[in-house]
């Protein structure tokens, strides 16, 4: 069967899938079951925690708060998998300036991943990086350790 014959199945069947949605929407319950599977679909991903957050009373082990103050710095750190990440996000024109350094036993392969979408990271030979124009929202980095491990840092908020 041709493209142009099944035109009219793929039509029927976006009318029936539109028609089911409406009379019987998937229930919340299996909606955050299906979210949770996909969480764990990565359960041999060492998690880099947040182990300090300039923004916090006591500096560490707080909730990253989603209103950086105009203008100013926000330090965060992570640890874990055998990587500690540091990061400066400063404010700028409501967008956001993000330095970071990667130390341990990082190797390649490092991305960050925010509300903007995936996006490689450049990084030197001796863990720093750059990003410029990063959207508030969430973000966390990936990598892959030297011994192919890979790493992902916690979701934080921006």
């Amino acid at each position: 069967m041709s493209h142009a014959d099944s035109a009219p199945f793929e039509d029927l069947l976006d009318d029936l899938s539109r028609i089911a949605r409406a009379v019987d929407p998937v229930p919340d319950a299996v909606l955050a079951a299906a979210r949770d599977a996909f969480l764990t679909r990565d359960l041999d991903r060492e998690l880099a925690v947040l182990i300090a957050d300039s923004r916090t009373a006591a500096g560490a082990f707080e909730p990253v708060r989603a209103d950086p103050e105009p203008q100013g710095r926000w330090l965060l750190s992570f640890e874990g998998g055998g990587i500690q990440v540091d990061m400066e996000l400063a404010e700028d024109r409501g967008r956001l300036r993000l330095i970071g350094q990667i130390s341990g036993d990082s190797g390649r392969d490092y991305f960050l991943e925010s509300a903007g979408g995936r996006q490689r990271l450049d990084v030197d030979p001796i863990g720093r990086f750059l990003i410029n124009d990063v959207a508030h929202g969430p973000m966390r980095l990936r990598c892959q350790s030297s011994c192919g491990l890979p790493v992902t840092t916690v979701w934080v908020t921006i």
